[in-house]
């Protein structure tokens, strides 16, 4: 998906005064196994994590690999956990595989399917979409600030 930005007047790298067209594009994002995350994590797009995220994580959507972990909060559109969660997960679509581990809550809207061998340690619980749509919403509202930032400083 390619999300495109129209800015003022601004003049490009030949001197023209052009309107400035900005491309982002919302791609899947891998974090390797050797890679460690201490801290927030955002993105509008997918995220495939092998690796260990320290912090909260708002994404649109996450898929954590069989060697990957969270620890803390996840907020998203849908959630694969095949690896390890401590921490809250919310999410519409919430699904634990085969080697999941999840010790925290569960709040889910549309669907939660834990397959046989997953691990749950927690509350289920299903709740309101607004309150998934909120929380979502809110990180993409906080990413397209922190780019509207970033491009002003340019």
């Amino acid at each position: 998906m390619v999300i495109k930005f129209m800015f003022g007047e601004k003049k490009n790298m030949f001197g023209d005064n052009k309107d400035k067209l900005i491309n982002l594009v919302v791609e899947k994002s891998t974090i390797g196994a050797d890679f460690t995350i201490e801290g927030l994590v955002n993105s509008a797009g997918e995220v495939d994590l092998g690796g260990s995220v320290k912090g909260p994580v708002n994404v649109k959507a996450l898929i954590i690999k069989e060697k990957g972990s969270v620890i803390g909060e996840i907020n998203a559109e849908k959630v694969d956990v095949l690896g390890f969660v401590d921490g809250k997960v919310t999410a519409k679509k919430i699904t634990v595989g085969p080697t999941g581990e999840v010790k925290g809550d569960l709040e889910f809207t549309e669907s939660l399917v834990v397959e046989e061998g997953a691990r749950l340690d927690g509350n289920v619980k299903k709740v309101p979409l607004a309150k998934i749509e909120n929380k979502v919403s809110n990180f993409m509202n906080t990413t397209k600030e922190v780019r509207k930032t970033f491009l002003k400083k340019e």
